[in-house]
Formats: structure tokens, sequence, C-alpha cells
């Protein structure tokens, strides 16, 4: 179970870990972030969602890439690490990996055997990067976890039907380390950057500190696209981790954007839990 989605920009968040990851990147490593990317061995171009180049005059560092979500630098950052570096760190996340909790999971998949252009789009959750809502979430929750990925679990306790007396419970159980709890702690810096100076501000919850990263998945032509929203609170002492995806953009349908239509349900979720 669990359908499959192109994930958009909320999988920046992945190619991030794997640039961190690679040693070779820090968040305030300047990338380029041009208004529109030519690609290699095509005409085709990518652009922005928004018109122009990137913050600080199309040379965006890393973190400001996520913040404000910059397409140019992301695809430009994909193909400088490669195929093999992005499809690892998808895989040590889960994506290709059969999941039952107890109930059977879709793999989420990274495409291979990829060209530039395609390993671009592939570098914006696009082309042919398909992944479950519940993907999403424990990534999300791994990097909040400081680097640690537990196995999802459905079911917290089971009760003895006539007693209500608990005769089992669910114990943590941690799956896998995709990142290093330092590679955690700065994209838990730089999620909080797209809450505090980017895309994900309407996630903002007064004093607690929320991480977050939007994503509009296009997935067919004509159709609306997919909204996305990633995020944990408090960023600092997290307890709750969130994936929401809207199909087709819901009731906004192609006017849909990650932050709008699916950022006020995940802010729901998250203050019922941190507000308690």
């Amino acid at each position: 179970g669990g359908n499959l989605y192109p994930p958009g920009s909320t999988f920046k968040v992945l190619v991030a870990a794997a640039a961190l990851e690679s040693g070779d990147y820090e968040p305030d490593s300047q990338l380029n972030g041009p208004a529109k990317l030519d690609l290699p061995q095509t005409t085709a171009t990518i652009g922005n969602s928004h018109p122009g180049a990137c913050r600080n005059g199309g040379k965006p560092t890393l973190a400001d890439s996520l913040a404000e979500s910059c397409n140019t630098s992301f695809a430009s950052l994909g193909m400088d690490l490669g195929e093999d570096a992005i499809a690892k760190q998808a895989e040590k996340f889960g994506f290709g990996e059969d999941l039952e909790i107890p109930l059977n999971v879709t793999p989420s998949s990274f495409p291979s055997d990829l060209n530039p252009p395609q390993l671009a789009q592939s570098s914006l959750g696009q082309y042919e990067v398909r992944s479950t809502p519940l993907q999403m979430a424990m990534m999300t929750a791994g990097i909040a976890n400081g680097g640690k990925m537990m196995k999802p679990q459905l079911v917290d306790r089971v009760l003895n039907a006539n007693t209500l007396e608990p005769i089992s419970k669910t114990r943590p159980n941690q799956m896998s380390r995709p990142v290093s709890g330092d590679t955690a702690d700065k994209l838990t810096d730089m999620m909080t950057g797209v809450v505090e100076n980017g895309t994900a501000s309407v996630a903002k919850m007064g004093d607690t500190k929320v991480a977050a990263k939007t994503g509009t998945a296009q997935h067919a032509k004509g159709a609306a696209p997919h909204a996305w929203f990633i995020s944990f609170a408090p960023a600092d002492d997290p307890q709750i981790a969130v994936a929401v995806v809207v199909e087709n953009g819901g009731n906004a349908g192609s006017e849909a954007y990650g932050a709008t239509v699916a950022g006020p349900i995940a802010k729901n979720m998250m203050e019922a839990v941190v507000e308690k």
C-alpha cells in the first residue's frame, strides 16, 4: 500500500543531505543559481518558480537555495554530485526498500542510468523519482532524530479486550543511520531557515521553532500539481514529524503550491501535538 508521487522540491532536502555527507559542501557553500540553467546534451532549460535568478545575484548558498527552493542551483548541484551519490543517499533513507508496518508499503524509487538532463530533473524530485508520503515522513523524522531513522509503527500497544490491560507495547526500533548527527543538525538549521526566511513561512508557530520544506510536484501534462509539505517541531526538541501531500492541488487545482495548500494541514498537525 501507499501511493507513489513525485516528491517535487521536498526531495531537495535529500539532495542537500547527499551534498553535506559528501564532505565537499557546507550550508554556506556558494552554488550557481541563474534565472535559467541550460542543460547539457539538449536544448531544454530549467527555470525557477519565481522569475529571475536566485539569491545573492544568482550565487545562493546551499542554505539559501533550500530556503527559496532554487531550482537552478539544485539541478546544477545534482549534476555535480552525480547519480551515484544521490541514489546512495536515497537508499540510506529507505528508497527502494520493502517495508512492513505491519501492512506492506510500496517502495519509493529513485531512477537509474540517468543522462545529465534527467539527473537535473531528478534532483528537483521530478522526472521518475517517486515517493510515498510515509517515506518522506520517515526521512523528515530521521533528520529530526539526529540522523537516526526509526522503523515506523502503526500500532503503539495491544490491550486485552476485557480488562484493557496492555498485552504488548511497541518498542522503538532503529532502522538505519542515513546521515551523521552533524549533517542532521545542519539540515535542521537549513529547514528552520525555510520557515524563517523562505517558502515555508506559513508554518511559523509563534515562539516554537519549526523546520520544514515545501514541494509543488508536476506529474502529468495538463494536470494540477501535487502539493507537498514536510516538517517537524519544535526544531530544537522535536516531538512530531509530518509529511503532507494533497493530490492534484486539492481545491486549489492548478493554482496549488505546497506552502499554501499542504502547509496549513501540516501546521495544524504540529500544533495539535506541540501545544498539548
